[in-house]
């Protein structure tokens, strides 16, 4: 029996690792952990089968299990969970699957310090949110050795994800730098959709000329985009599913990267600027899709659409 232990049971982590214990192959067997070990006996009762346990102790979940999913919040938390497996664990032979969205630069420690212990280690973070993790339809970005990503993948698509994309033999930095770089592309297409918006409001462009511009032309993901926004999405709900404070960490990531990289990104710095406006206006909790409602004030409108 295959012997799983999940470690983090945020939003997304809890939808994965449910996923995992209901559709994951029938010798699956989870431990699941999480800081706060209610949350852990909670999910476990929710699935309302055998094969998924909570496990109180960190070590306890690692040294029972051959394949090890970290889902965590930040770099801090990366860096003390591993922190503790190195200390109180048995590490060999054993596989990390990191899905955070963490510095490439700490994925990079992380690794090397496990291969130095006989373990492997795999990058694998997430692009997609929530609902799409309930459903089992979010993107999983894999870099690591060929024996890692075939040791991992009969737990990826249909089971947890929707699609893979497989950076094969490459090193684990690279799959965190396409997510802080694909995360960079997909928040820059709000922000314009929401600047194109205001202004097509201002200059009293008809309410649907740009909403068939972005059907017929953008066509994709761009068009929920738009409806999304102007249905007040970002402020209609207390609980967002993506928070500012992910976007501020994460472009204070790219800023880093591009910085050493001796690249100069302008548009990257002005999204910062508007991440930083946001949560100072809004609270850090403030969602994403805030950055909307930021852009119409700026043009004079009201906030709420």
């Amino acid at each position: 029996m295959s012997q799983i232990a999940w470690i983090g049971l945020g939003n997304i982590g809890k939808a994965l690792c449910e996923n995992l214990a209901r559709y994951g192959p029938d010798s699956t067997r989870v431990n699941a952990w999480n800081r706060t070990y209610s949350t852990a006996v909670e999910l476990a009762a929710q699935v309302e089968k055998e094969n998924i346990s909570a496990v109180a102790s960190l070590a306890d979940a690692v040294n029972r299990s051959d394949i090890i999913c970290v889902c965590l919040s930040d770099d801090n938390a990366v860096k003390e969970v591993f922190d503790s497996i190195v200390d109180q664990a048995d590490v060999a032979g054993k596989l990390f699957v990191d899905l955070s969205t963490i510095h490439p630069d700490t994925a990079s420690a992380q690794s090397k310090r496990l291969r130095d212990l006989g373990a492997d280690y795999l990058g694998s973070p997430i692009f997609g949110g929530v609902p799409l993790a309930r459903n089992r339809q979010v993107t999983l970005v894999l870099a690591g050795t060929s024996a890692a990503i075939s040791r991992f993948r009969p737990y990826t698509t249909g089971v947890t994800c929707g699609q893979l994309i497989c950076l094969t033999g490459k090193p684990c930095a690279n799959a965190f730098m396409l997510k802080l770089i694909g995360n960079f592309v997909r928040f820059s297409a709000i922000a314009t959709l929401g600047e194109a918006d205001a202004l097509s409001e201002v200059v009293g462009l008809p309410p649907d000329a740009l909403e068939q511009f972005v059907k017929l032309v953008l066509q994709g993901a761009a068009v929920g985009q738009l409806q999304g926004l102007r249905a007040g999405e970002y402020h209609k709900t207390d609980k967002p599913s993506v928070s500012i404070r992910l976007w501020n960490k994460e472009s204070n990531h790219l800023i880093d990267i591009a910085s050493k990289s001796g690249a100069r990104l302008d548009l990257l710095s002005t999204l910062a600027r508007q991440g930083d406006s946001v949560k100072e206006s809004y609270g850090a909790g403030a969602s994403l899709l805030t950055i909307f409602g930021l852009i119409r004030e700026q043009c004079g409108l009201p906030f709420e659409t």
